[in-house]
């Protein structure tokens, strides 16, 4: 099996660059890159050399770039010999972490006459800061073979447990878990936000955010919530870069919208003001929009959205449908907006205005009720 995966030739200024994407799961020599390359150390194989000269000996070759995936580990000018230095920056390769972390509250002293510390819990994270034989810090977390650390000066990294002689003072194991439910929505603040696989910065980023994004919030664990994007991808993001707004807000937001819109004549297919009216559904799309709820535009569609509640569970905000020919098929819906009562756009020639859903007439053509929010 081959060594490397694939192979690309790119212009560059002065010549070309070869860019070879290796195979870390079936070549001693890739496992001896990532091995070396935890010391940010790595030997231009004969094997590389032999490739390039092999394939592009007709065009000038000045320079070699190692990638494993998408994440480019070695950049080096190609030249027989040569030492190729681990890509500054954005050369580590993140080891995604699992289970639980425990935090711990404690003080640790370095016992190697020189320690790295790690930007996560592996040796294959970039190094941020380096500490010194007895320099003393605190212990914070522990992940496997790893203990997160903040020094003297605030700085917050992970060391190999190896070189730490710790006193532990308490404890306490926090399991993916412990998660406390929430049910609320939120705008990425951020211009950049990464959404991480665990609610810590030591997991894997496995998407980013931009800033005026909108999530829906579903969990919280310590300063990290749990998010649920449009599409269903699940993730966690600190929760400094996320404006929230609590579901109780939201409703406000649509009940407040839909009543300022009191008197506002019916329009047949309208869903703005600037249509000069609404129908029905136009009515509920724009309040709800308004909010930051993207709802199907017809009455029977929206019936199809949301979680289904009984009419004696009803809460302001949830949505009302009805048949008008009383068959079961939906053509119209309101807000309700408590006390038996909801705010609709009725029929051509009225307008938005607050009816009693408990009168025999709205009872008898009652459908389903839908919580969107």
């Amino acid at each position: 099996m081959d060594w490397y995966n694939n192979y690309r030739l790119v212009k560059n200024d002065g010549g070309y660059t070869v860019v070879i994407n290796l195979n870390p799961n079936s070549t001693e020599f890739s496992k001896e890159l990532v091995t070396n390359f935890k010391e940010n150390i790595l030997e231009l194989d004969d094997q590389i050399r032999k490739l390039v000269e092999e394939k592009f000996s007709d065009v000038k070759v000045n320079s070699i770039k190692l990638m494993i995936g998408t994440v480019m580990i070695a950049s080096v000018p190609f030249m027989m010999h040569t030492k190729v230095q681990a890509a500054d920056g954005t050369s580590t390769i993140p080891t995604s972490q699992s289970g639980s972390i425990t935090t711990l509250n404690g003080i640790g002293i370095v016992t190697a006459s020189k320690l790295n510390v790690r930007s996560g819990s592996a040796s294959t994270y970039s190094i941020i800061f380096t500490l010194w034989q007895g320099n003393k810090v605190t212990v914070i977390g522990k992940s496997g073979d790893w203990y997160q650390i903040k020094s003297s000066d605030g700085r917050i990294g992970w060391v190999s447990s190896l070189y730490l002689k710790v006193d532990i003072s308490e404890q306490t194991s926090v399991q993916l878990n412990d998660i406390s439910k929430i049910d609320a929505a939120g705008v990425v603040t951020a211009s950049k936000l990464n959404v991480r696989s665990g609610p810590a910065s030591t997991y894997s980023i496995i998407l980013a955010l931009w800033q005026g994004s909108k999530v829906n919030i579903i969990g919280k664990s310590g300063d990290w919530y749990q998010i649920k994007l449009s599409y269903g991808k699940i993730g966690w993001v600190n929760s400094a870069y996320l404006q929230v707004a609590v579901r109780q807000e939201k409703i406000n937001i649509v009940i407040s919208t839909a009543k300022s819109l009191l008197g506002t004549p019916y329009v047949w297919g309208g869903e703005s003001l600037q249509e000069g009216g609404f129908d029905c559904s136009g009515f509920v799309y724009y309040t709800f929009k308004k909010a930051g709820y993207d709802l199907n535009r017809i009455s029977s569609d929206q019936a199809k959205q949301g979680t289904e509640v009984s009419k004696e569970n009803l809460q302001p905000g949830d949505l009302v449908f009805f048949s008008f020919e009383g068959n079961g098929v939906v053509n119209h819906v309101g807000i309700y907006i408590g006390n038996g009562q909801m705010i609709h756009s009725p029929k051509t020639g009225d307008v938005v205005k607050i009816t009693d859903i408990n009168t025999s007439y709205w009872q008898s053509c009652f459908v389903i009720a839908k919580r969107i929010i």
